[in-house]
């Protein structure tokens, strides 16, 4: 029965764990590189330095003629890439914002949860495992789009949390214990 409670209680780890994720990128889409830097309109960026701009027979003047003048392509090119990258990047930064807030309120949701089904040691110890994996996933997801301070606050309340509920859990365990040697 101990081996059945523990593989329920990862299976429902797991289970909600990707149910929580699922719906975050059906209701809430991850921007793609793709919509922010279409190279059909400018190709990949050639460098002044690709080899392919010079060929072997040209003297070192007739190079830098040809340089020169696809210079304004080339800066052109590098222009529009330089400008969709700090757009998917900043995207990606907000993203990630939102979704260490997303995670981090359904993870904590999960934890809270747990502790109404404590009386299904499996069902609340999955539904707490769910829950500290989104926290840990957002946190990872979030890391570069939320400040420092921010992070700080977030895990100093979820530590508080944990520490309290494991408090509470420890304290039902110790009680339904000693009913049990009675």
């Amino acid at each position: 029965m101990k081996v059945m409670n523990v593989v329920f209680g990862i299976g429902i780890a797991v289970i909600l764990f990707i149910v929580v994720m699922l719906g975050t990128q059906v209701f809430y889409k991850e921007p793609m590189y793709e919509n922010y830097c279409n190279y059909s309109r400018y190709p990949t960026p050639v460098s002044v330095c690709n080899i392919d701009l010079c060929s072997n027979n040209m003297s070192v003047p007739e190079c830098n003629i040809l340089i020169k003048e696809k210079q304004p392509t080339i800066d052109k090119q590098q222009a529009y890439y330089d400008s969709c990258q700090k757009e998917y990047s900043d995207a990606s930064k907000i993203y990630g914002k939102n979704l260490f807030i997303i995670n981090n309120v359904a993870g904590i949701i999960a934890v809270i949860a747990s502790l109404f089904l404590f009386g299904m040691v499996n069902i609340a110890a999955g539904t707490a495992f769910a829950g500290l994996a989104l926290i840990i996933t957002g946190f990872i997801r979030g890391w570069q789009g939320i400040g420092d301070v921010l992070k700080f606050i977030v895990a100093l309340v979820i530590a508080a949390l944990f520490i309290t509920f494991a408090v509470i859990v420890n304290k039902r365990y110790s009680k339904s214990s000693r009913k049990n040697k009675k």
